[in-house]
């Protein structure tokens, strides 16, 4: 029977983007919750993790999934709103570990947890959820280079093991062979067509984007994304979308998969497709209002050299303050010009 842990934190300005939870921010959280429970598992301090030479080892990230559904989705967690979950380790093949994370504004349930035995599991909660897999890697010269090692000890350690592949780690692999990333059971929709294809360059900044390894930390890489959908809305489009309308977009799913890293001094070209989907129902009534849905596919591609570095599907809701008419009226005409006529 797994073995959950419970985690907590209170909402602030370092954790929000404009009046909303920065998914970011959540996804650095709850990586560390992962992080913690992998130490423990270890019965040492994640500094003190290494390989049977000593070298020191890392939780580099295979892929994520997460989940914030409606009416518990990223803008209905605001400042001061106390975040509550409760997150359970599994190891495969002493190298890697996968995680199932169920959270929300209130402490996870026990019945719920009980649940819960898999990612397959995770998919019929009506809250948010995450899943994650790591491979324990060390950097060998540089971040383009980084290699799977079993940590000292972890063969004798008690904990939840795992006798098949890990789902997330199977879909990476499908990922990176055949460039597929399953939908959400929404489809693909209607595809939004650029008006210009000069590429989305994004300059790694290692002030931010770097983590304490010297690795383009994982949850950067939905930063970029981010970075890349703003690009194509605003400067790709026959009529730019404004940045007040920008903020108003909401992460309802997302699907990534990490194939490599990058040096602090490359750069990272984004490509990026976009299509309508069904509205679907308001995300928060009467507080918001859902004008359209969106789905994503983005693929980050190191400048250097042009190697594949993740790919990510992801469906975003634009869901607009009802009392911002203006907002509203920006949405509608967008909607208006990217339904098929």
């Amino acid at each position: 029977m797994r073995t959950w842990d419970s985690f907590q934190f209170t909402i602030g300005m370092p954790h929000m983007v404009p009046d909303k939870l920065s998914e970011v921010e959540l996804l650095k959280l709850l990586g560390a919750w992962q992080w913690d429970a992998i130490a423990r598992v270890l019965g040492c301090r994640s500094s003190k993790i290494a390989n049977g030479d000593g070298e020191r080892l890392y939780a580099s990230f295979i892929n994520v999934e997460l989940n914030l559904p409606p009416p518990h989705g990223q803008d209905s967690f605001v400042e001061g709103d106390s975040v509550a979950g409760a997150n359970t380790i599994a190891v495969f093949a002493n190298k890697f570990v996968e995680g199932l994370l169920v959270f929300g504004h209130e402490a996870v349930p026990a019945d719920v947890t009980a649940r819960v035995k898999s990612r397959d599991d995770l998919v019929w909660l009506e809250q948010p959820w995450g899943y994650m897999t790591n491979a324990f890697v060390a950097r060998m010269g540089s971040n383009s280079k980084l290699k799977v090692f079993e940590p000292a000890g972890l063969a004798s350690r008690p904990a939840e093991r795992m006798e098949t592949l890990p789902a997330g780690i199977a879909e990476h692999q499908s990922v990176q062979a055949t460039g597929a990333i399953a939908d959400f059971g929404d489809g693909h929709g209607v595809p939004i067509v650029a008006q210009r294809s000069d590429p989305i360059v994004y300059p790694i900044m290692p002030e931010s984007d770097v983590n304490g390894a010297g690795l383009l930390y994982f949850a950067r890489f939905v930063a970029i994304m981010n970075y890349g959908e703003r690009v194509f809305l605003s400067d790709r489009l026959e009529r730019p979308v404004s940045s007040p309308l920008l903020s108003c977009l909401a992460t309802e799913r997302r699907r990534l998969y990490y194939f490599m890293n990058a040096d602090p001094t490359d750069s990272v070209r984004i490509a990026v497709s976009a299509s309508l989907l069904p509205r679907g129902p308001d995300a928060a009534p009467p507080l918001r209002r859902t004008l359209l849905k969106l789905l994503f596919r983005i693929d980050l591609y190191r400048g250097s050299d042009r190697v594949l570095m993740a790919s990510s599907l992801v469906r975003k809701a634009l869901n607009v303050p009802a009392v911002e008419k203006g907002l509203i009226a920006e949405g509608e005409r967008l909607l208006a010009t990217l339904r098929p006529r």
